[in-house]
């Protein structure tokens, strides 16, 4: 391919693999000028010119793609149009017969195109436009376009980051949905208002602008027990000391409950201490009094509880409820509802005859509640309507958008009006759910169905059949189509949540070893799925495994931290590092060796590894025996320049609690190590009180509480007795990572060294 120039004069030409190959002589080089180094820079376009014999000047524009043909069209027609060319925008047709053109054909084929300059005396401002074009071109800042995530993929790192009390990576996901448009703004709202509560933040959910909005809209069940722990936390948690309810009672009589009466409606599907203390403050302010709620929450807490005390005092001070009032069971239920007392009118809706009223009440009522019981009661009491009722329904704006939104949890394939039966098919076990998954056709409440689920089903009736265990294991690794893995996975934090209440049960050993599969075989790997998978590590080396078994596991958990792909994996490396020590180990080599791998890792990442984290690797590898395989800090730059850093401890008062005493040994011994002049003092007090404890709390200039690893009584001692004048920080974790992280994020934000 060769092409006659302006720039040498008729007769001269220039061949295409001379260009290509890049041999020109400098005498060419110096006259195509810009449009060759543009050619070098960006081979994705290239113009060239070409004089006809008959003087007639053409340009020709290479693209290598439909792409860059599609912007170059748009940019050359704004740099010359019809005032210096005859280009109008379109395609352009190449002669096949022109040996030229032929080239050009069989090269870019229809991502080329052809400009004519039609007068002589344009050919210079033809020229300078194009070189302008080309410097612009050259000059345009690279655009790294960030990709969106599905929505369904970041909410649910964004749960398994609750799960792993990890803020950062939870403020994060909420970020990314804001940035990609995903979600509406309440319910970014909603995930703020859980990141919060994940981190024990109360004060700032009470302090949020959009509180009282919150408290007028329909909320998640999550968000409202976020919102009922959060008023408890900062208004009522102090009386738990000395017992004193009838103090916390009239509180909640004058400053909270008609602010946050919406709160108390109903308990369903939330649960806990603090909510059951709420729950009976309020049975005792309300008009009329709730009685009946006090014998179950009681039953709950058995006699040698710490909380059984203060919740029977609460209990003992609701009234005697009234005479009932003579009035038709349907006119109650009503006022039941209309009192804000939700799980009454559910209780006397249920007694009721079958009927429009009845059905309409029971669906706003499973509304309200948000468990699946509910749902499946409501839905089949649609099923004795008669069909003038249904149609009634059908128009009925709000009770029609109740129905269909219930509706969506039963696994049933086809809506209401075509079977009327949908309430059996809302599952009532995980078999159940997982069985779904299985089918063609999609089910849009699975995951919703799941989040109720795993709060609403009890773990304890779940361990009681062992044959709903072994199925679920089988279940979880058995084979569905692309919508139901996706499903799975989207739902698995959830399920998650709901085997973790049983702790290192073994008669969850199946559920966990299908489990870590699940998770650890998934492409999409996040911070957050590996902690989630270092959590069931834990529970399946609690439970014990074999040989073969302990290998496996150790490679798995590995390469799913080397996927990672980050630095901000080592405080995850490090905890998994702990946890190999504190648990039995089967194979000490194979142990061994994962260190080693972690401390690759760390070489790879050192310059964004801080002291901490490279101090506290290389006490772990003194306790296996492997310190002369460790880096020394000199050999670690960044090291070196982020002791400084942890000087700003200098002269501080620190104090850690936790409950994991080798953690405590580690934190301090790598704290004093990168700053000696700090004073660091330990407690593992298994109930507060003590005196050396309520000394450090008063005095001290942090005090560290792992609270995964501490005991409700000494949290709270140490929490009645700081002054708020000095700072407590919160681990995320149990271990010696998430200690120091917490010591090192306040060092990052009083700004390092003072």
């Amino acid at each position: 391919m060769s092409f006659e120039t302006e720039f040498f004069g008729p007769g001269n030409r220039l061949r295409w693999d001379t260009i290509q190959a890049g041999s020109l002589s400098a005498d060419v080089q110096q006259r195509l000028g810009p449009f060759l180094e543009d050619f070098k820079r960006n081979p994705e376009v290239v113009a060239l010119p070409r004089v006809r014999d008959d003087g007639r000047v053409q340009w020709y524009i290479l693209c290598r793609s439909a792409r860059a043909a599609r912007f170059a069209r748009d940019e050359v027609r704004s740099f010359l149009g019809p005032t210096y060319s005859d280009y109008e925008g379109r395609p352009t047709l190449l002669d096949p017969q022109d040996t030229v053109e032929a080239a050009v054909l069989a090269s870019y084929g229809n991502n080329a195109f052809r400009i004519e300059v039609p007068r002589r005396e344009l050919l210079d401002m033809a020229r300078e436009r194009l070189s302008l074009l080309i410097s612009l071109r050259n000059e345009r800042p690279t655009r790294y376009a960030r990709r969106i995530r599905a929505a369904g993929r970041v909410l649910r790192e964004f749960e398994y980051a609750l799960l792993a009390g990890g803020g950062t990576a939870a403020t994060d996901c909420i970020e990314e949905l804001r940035s990609s448009g995903h979600l509406s703004a309440a319910n970014l709202l909603f995930l703020d208002v859980r990141r919060l509560a994940a981190g024990s933040h109360w004060d700032a959910i009470l302090a949020l602008p959009e509180l009282e909005a919150l408290l007028a809209m329909v909320r998640p069940r999550r968000v409202t027990e976020a919102l009922v722990r959060a008023v408890y936390a900062a208004r009522l948690r102090e009386f738990e000391e000395g017992s004193r309810a009838e103090e916390a009672v009239e509180r909640f009589r004058v400053e909270i409950f008609d602010r946050f009466r919406d709160l108390y409606r109903t308990q369903g599907n939330i649960s806990g201490y603090e909510i059951d203390a709420s729950f009976l403050m309020a049975a005792v302010v309300s008009t009329p009094s709730r009685p009946e709620i006090a014998q179950p929450t009681l039953a709950a807490y058995p006699p040698e509880s710490v909380h059984r005390p203060y919740l029977s005092a609460l209990a003992e001070l609701i009234p005697s409820a009234p005479a009932p009032i003579q009035a038709r069971p349907l006119d109650r239920a009503r006022a039941a509802f209309a009192e804000a007392d939700v799980d009454r009118a559910y209780g006397l809706a249920i007694e009721l005859p079958p009927s429009f009223d009845r059905c309409a009440l029971l669906l706003r009522c499973a509304r309200d509640m948000g468990t699946l019981a509910a749902a499946r009661v409501a839905l089949e009491s649609l099923d004795a309507l008669p069909d003038h009722d249904r149609v009634r329904l059908d128009q009925h704006i709000v009770l029609s958008r109740i129905r269909d939104g219930l509706s969506r949890l039963s696994t049933a394939a086809v809506a209401i009006p075509d079977q009327p039966n949908v309430a059996a098919d809302i599952p009532s076990t995980w078999p159940m759910w997982l069985r779904r998954l299985t089918a063609q056709g999609p089910w849009r409440g699975a995951v919703p169905a799941a989040e109720i689920a795993a709060r609403e089903w009890s773990v304890t009736s779940f361990l009681q059949d062992p044959s709903a265990v072994q199925e679920t294991a089988d279940l979880l690794l058995g084979e569905r189509p692309p919508w139901g893995q996706l499903s799975l996975r989207d739902a698995l934090p959830y399920f998650l949540e709901f085997c973790v209440a049983a702790g290192a049960d073994p008669r969850l050993k199946p559920v966990y070893e299908s489990l870590f599969l699940t998770i650890a075989i998934d492409a999409q790997v996040s911070l957050p799925q590996v902690a989630a998978l270092l959590r069931v590590t834990d529970l399946r080396l609690q439970l014990g495994v074999e040989p073969g078994d302990y290998v496996e596991i150790l490679t798995q958990l590995m390469s799913a931290i080397q996927a990672v792909e980050s630095p901000s994996v080592a405080d995850t490396a490090l905890e998994a590092i702990e946890l190999l020590i504190s648990l039995a180990c089967p194979d000490t080599r194979e142990r061994q060796q994962f260190v080693l791998r972690v401390s690759s890792l760390f070489q790879r990442w050192y310059r964004r590894i801080d002291a901490a984290q490279f101090a506290l690797l290389r006490s772990y590898a003194e306790e296996l025996g492997l310190a002369s395989t460790m880096p020394s800090q000199d050999q670690n730059t960044s090291a070196n320049q982020e002791v400084s850093e942890w000087t700003a401890l200098d002269g501080k008062k620190i104090a850690l609690y936790s409950l994991q005493e080798s953690a405590l040994r580690r934190v301090a011994r790598v704290v004093g190590e990168l700053c000696p002049g700090a004073r660091v003092h330990a407690f593992h007090d298994h109930v507060g009180g003590s005196p050396a404890l309520r000394a450090a709390s008063t005095t001290a200039d942090v005090f560290v509480l792992a609270t995964a690893a501490a005991k409700h009584a000494a949290t709270l001692f140490v929490e009645a007795c700081r002054p708020k004048s000095l700072v407590t920080l919160y681990a995320r974790g149990q271990g010696s990572a998430s200690l120091l992280d917490a010591l090192r994020q306040f060092i990052v934000k009083r700004g390092g060294t003072s």
